[in-house]
């Protein structure tokens, strides 16, 4: 449903908006309640450049809804905070049966980036392992993340089913972690943690969200609301490097 004072996605049946606070009763209706909020706050002078790589393998076909859900609160979330926010959207599929990476939007707006969401098709896979490094490099080298930190700031989200095979280009997951770090590109992964996952996120500076073998959509719309508080928090903030300390949160 949608909050009727932010006007995010919300998880049906919440208590308040994970965005605003906004109260709703168990029935999932608004709280008939007068609400005292402080004066609204301009937007930071900074730009937001997002980076999203979404398993698009049948292994995901089970949460789509909810990967759509969990774009839309983060991207609108980053709106809400920032001046100006650009989105870049990357599906990986099976590398082995030559499903290679699909870039749905380049550099486009955020209603944009959650309608090719939207447009994207979950099939094929079904390995035990993906090419998720793969996908994730692929959506780091293709995004033309600004050389200026004072200007925008990066973030890359990946949405990613099972553990990951090992990387074409020969880099290890520390690696690759390490080079998105020294970039400044502030990491997210949403996912079924794996040792692998693991490195490469610590490597990274980054987060990772632990999701459930069978996520449902209320399940990662609520992880979306925690990735979305830890990246407007980081731009408000004004930091330009990722996280020092590796987080997991699970749901």
């Amino acid at each position: 449903m949608q909050c009727p004072s932010c006007q995010n996605m919300v998880p049906d049946n919440s208590a308040t908006c994970p965005t605003c606070g906004w109260g709703f009763r168990s029935g999932g209706g608004a709280v008939a309640r007068t609400i005292v909020r402080a004066a609204a706050r301009p937007k930071l002078p900074v730009e937001v450049e997002f980076a999203a790589d979404i398993d698009r393998t049948g292994s995901s076909l089970g949460f789509k809804t909810g990967i759509e859900r969990s774009m839309e609160i983060v991207v609108r979330s980053i709106v809400a905070k920032a001046c100006k926010v650009t989105v870049w959207v990357v599906s990986h599929g099976d590398l082995d049966l030559d499903e290679q990476p699909v870039v749905h939007t380049a550099a486009g707006t955020p209603d944009q980036a959650i309608a090719d969401v939207k447009g994207i098709t979950f099939s094929g896979g079904g390995d035990a392992e993906e090419h998720h490094l793969d996908g994730i490099e692929y959506a780091f080298t293709t995004t033309p993340w600004t050389l200026n930190p004072r200007k925008a700031r990066g973030a890359l989200i990946a949405f990613l089913t099972d553990d990951t095979k090992p990387l074409r280009s020969g880099k290890s997951a520390r690696q690759l972690g390490e080079e998105i770090r020294s970039r400044g590109i502030l990491v997210y992964l949403v996912c079924q943690e794996t040792p692998t996952l693991r490195e490469f996120a610590e490597a990274a500076g980054g987060m990772i969200f632990a999701i459930s073998n069978t996520p449902s959509a209320d399940e990662l719309a609520k992880v979306s609301a925690q990735v979305a508080a830890s990246i407007t928090a980081t731009v408000g903030a004004g930091s330009t490097v990722p996280l020092s300390v590796t987080a997991s949160s699970s749901v």
